[in-house]
């Protein structure tokens, strides 16, 4: 994917609402940061206090998405039988990514990514690993020795999730592996950065 897709720019916050998305769902805010979002809150939901659900077939009419989803499901089939949620930007005016989409399959198996409103390509994606077999990946395997020097009490946790952030603005990538206790519903996710292994703040989470 890294390879393939041109890098643009990525925008801060279309990213905070697809990571929200992909830990615990579409989160609705109250937009009373300026009157033009107050204005538009009053009619319609908003997300990310800038990002309106639409339905999926509104969204592919677009062909800037229809063609960077597709580029999606040629890169990824299993992608195709994905359930489709579409967020449009309807408060910026060309200033953050036109939309946001939230391929997913079930909590543990989806593919988020975002349309770059000024150039209509892919502007970052997150995607769900296997978390079974993300020891396999040399950094990822580097970083959790380093995780485990760290912490040692995550030696007896088990991986429970895996993701992998694009970021191709900045030209960055990181895995998020998340450390849940067995036994316990408590748990700690770390960023492990895709090139150098090194850890990214950890995360603290009880369930």
């Amino acid at each position: 994917m890294k390879k393939n897709l041109k890098k643009t720019s990525v925008r801060l916050a279309a990213l905070g609402l697809a990571t929200a998305i992909s830990l615990s769902g579409a989160l609705v805010v109250s937009a009373n940061e300026n009157p033009t979002q107050k204005t538009v809150a009053q009619n319609q939901e908003l997300y990310a206090g800038a990002y309106k659900k639409v339905s999926a077939s509104e969204a592919l009419a677009d062909k800037d998405l229809k063609a960077a989803i597709d580029q999606v499901y040629a890169q990824f089939p299993e992608t195709k039988s994905y359930e489709i949620s579409a967020y449009k930007d309807v408060v910026s005016k060309d200033e953050y990514d036109k939309y946001v989409i939230r391929l997913e399959k079930d909590a543990m198996n989806f593919f988020h990514f975002a349309v770059d409103s000024k150039t209509g390509k892919l502007s970052y994606t997150i995607q769900s690993l296997d978390a079974s077999t993300v020891l396999s990946i040399p950094t990822v395997k580097s970083g959790v020795d380093k995780i485990y020097a760290s912490h040692p009490e995550t030696k007896s946790y088990v991986i429970s999730s895996a993701n992998i952030v694009d970021n191709f603005a900045n030209k960055f990538s990181k895995y998020n592996l998340t450390f849940t206790e067995k036994n316990s519903k408590r748990s700690i996710t770390f960023g492990i950065d895709a090139k150098t292994g090194d850890i990214i703040t950890p995360e603290k989470k009880e369930l």
